[in-house]
């Protein structure tokens, strides 16, 4: 039994040194995955910083100074063009709103240029509809039409993490922030 034990012996060292030869990358692996979410985790700062930048030279040069817009915590920027009726409640979760909106660029070589707009959509109102809180469009629309009531028009300064983000769609480009002109027509 005990030369069974001592003929066995190399080749289970050489199974260990085997198995801790594969085993290493992946062990290794592990600092490397944190090490890719600190790397995507500063892109993403980057990236909002960028957006940051980027919306306050549209501010600056269209002459819109800090009085005349609020700033969301995430990034999100809205400018008052028109108020609704302040007997009308603020807009909450689970409403279908109704809207008229223009989408444009926002970057210094784009600046203005349209890309979407609703009365494009072929309904009959040239409208959107949509229900807050069903994530059915940008976040940048979600978060906004909350601070919103029938009858308001704001403009949208929307960086791109509540816009199209990474991915982009079929006409708007990764990673970019975007302006929506966007008035409330109904709420139900």
């Amino acid at each position: 039994m005990r030369n069974v034990f001592l003929l066995t012996r190399p080749t289970l060292l050489l199974r260990l040194a085997a198995l801790l030869l594969v085993a290493a990358p992946v062990l290794s692996g592990c600092d490397s995955k944190g090490s890719i979410a600190k790397q995507t985790e500063k892109l993403i700062e980057q990236q909002k910083a960028a957006d940051e930048a980027t919306i306050q030279a549209y501010l600056t040069r269209h002459n819109i100074n800090g009085s005349n817009y609020t700033r969301t915590a995430d990034g999100l920027y809205l400018i008052n063009v028109k108020e609704g009726a302040s007997s009308e409640p603020l807009i909450v979760a689970g409403k279908r709103v109704t809207t008229v909106y223009v989408g444009k660029y926002i970057g210094e070589a784009n600046d203005g240029q349209e890309f979407d707009n609703s009365s494009n959509n072929r309904t009959a109102c040239g409208c959107l509809n949509f229900t807050v809180g069903a994530n059915s469009v940008i976040q940048g629309w979600e978060k906004a039409v909350l601070t919103m009531r029938k009858g308001d028009r704001k403009l949208l300064l929307v960086p791109s993490n509540l816009a199209y983000g990474q991915a982009g769609n079929t006409s708007i480009a990764p990673n970019t922030p975007l302006l929506f002109d966007m008035e409330i027509i109904d709420v139900k």
